[in-house]
């Protein structure tokens, strides 16, 4: 980077992106995204590594393993600083994160007990930083296993590099939602947003850990699946109460109406993205309010230039509704959209648990 910031600059830059409300003048603007460019992009080099130590351990537990990595969005830094007042810019664990999404809750252990072995994850006590967000859900219902590890920079500094492992379907439950949020502007993901909305999202995640529980549940066909669902289903009381109000939000939200609309109302310009590109950075522009989704590709060696020029779109989508940008991998396993289907309104795998969900008799 041209310009280099100091720690205390650093957390300085993450107290004025909090406090937004108050006007800044241009100038000082500007400087704010400056700083706070520069602090993500030094966590690119040690999120590569991270992505790297992750395929290795994960494919070797599960070949259909699907990897996305990202650079944390500024309004998602945003909400976060805003959320937790004691938390400062320099100190936030998952500026840099990259996941996986494996088949089934079993792959997913594996995975990660052979992750807390490596040095990577380990503190000098030997303890290590992590979220069981399985067996302790967050308050929205979002489930993944979260590990964080401290790998090196460009100039041998450690920076905190967040490991997420999902299941494919729990990865399904958390596009579902975060389409939601996009295309109705609200923050479900922060627990901020409609009653309904928020009350949907828990109970469909409880119905489909229902299903993540299911012996090898990923390997059955749509009957098989179905059978197995309902026979679960008659095991706790809890269970059918849970799946009763899920249909009774599916009609009132007219959730199918609504997740197939965002889908169909995106145009998605740059028809590469259905291609494979080689490794490389997807800076996408999506357009709420006009459905239109834009992208534009470099290459690894421009990785620079594409978070330039994604701050600036940042600026601009500060001052703009409707407007999000995103910069993702190119290189994502499985594709940019399988790896990222919020970003284009592809419900599709979730709304195939959903109509299980409807058929059930209660």
């Amino acid at each position: 980077m041209a310009k280099k910031y100091s720690g205390k600059r650093i957390i300085k830059a993450g107290e004025e992106l909090r406090d937004l409300s108050e006007k800044q003048s241009d100038e000082a603007f500007q400087e704010t995204f400056d700083v706070l460019s520069y602090w993500r992009f030094s966590h690119e080099q040690p999120l590569e590594a991270a992505l790297a130590l992750t395929k290795e351990v994960v494919l070797k537990k599960d070949k259909t393993a699907i990897f996305a990595k990202r650079l944390k969005r500024h309004v998602s830094i945003f909400r976060k600083l805003i959320r937790f007042e004691k938390m400062n810019l320099k100190n936030m664990q998952d500026i840099g994160g990259c996941r996986a999404v494996v088949s089934n809750e079993k792959k997913l252990r594996q995975a990660v007990r052979e992750l807390r072995k490596r040095p990577e994850f380990r503190a000098a006590d030997g303890t290590y930083r992590f979220k069981d967000y399985i067996k302790k859900p967050k308050v929205d219902g979002y489930r993944s296993y979260h590990l964080v590890g401290k790998f090196k920079d460009s100039e041998n500094n450690l920076k905190n590099i967040e490991i997420q492992i999902r299941t494919r379907i729990q990865h399904y439950w958390a596009t579902a939602l975060e389409i939601v949020d996009l295309y109705t502007d609200q923050a479900l993901k922060s627990n901020q947003g409609d009653e309904d909305w928020k009350s949907f999202f828990i109970e469909v995640g409880k119905q489909l850990a229902i299903l993540d529980s299911i012996h090898l549940f990923d390997t059955l066909d749509s009957n098989g699946k179905f059978a197995k669902y309902q026979e679960k289903l008659g095991e706790k009381n809890e269970y059918i109460d849970s799946c009763k109000e899920v249909k009774r939000l599916l009609k009132k939200l007219k959730v199918k109406r609504k997740l197939e609309a965002f889908a169909g109302s995106l145009n998605i310009v740059d028809e590469r993205l259905d291609k494979s590109p080689g490794a490389g950075y997807v800076l996408l522009r999506i357009n709420t309010t006009k459905g239109e989704v834009m992208s534009r590709l470099f290459s690894k060696e421009d990785s620079e230039k594409a978070e330039s020029e994604y701050v600036e779109l940042e600026k601009e989508a500060t001052q703009s509704d409707g407007l999000v940008v995103a910069l993702v991998s190119s290189s994502a396993v499985g594709g940019v959209r399988e790896a990222y289907p919020n970003y284009f309104a592809d419900s599709s795998e979730f709304m195939k648990f959903i109509d299980m969900v409807s058929k059930v008799k209660t």
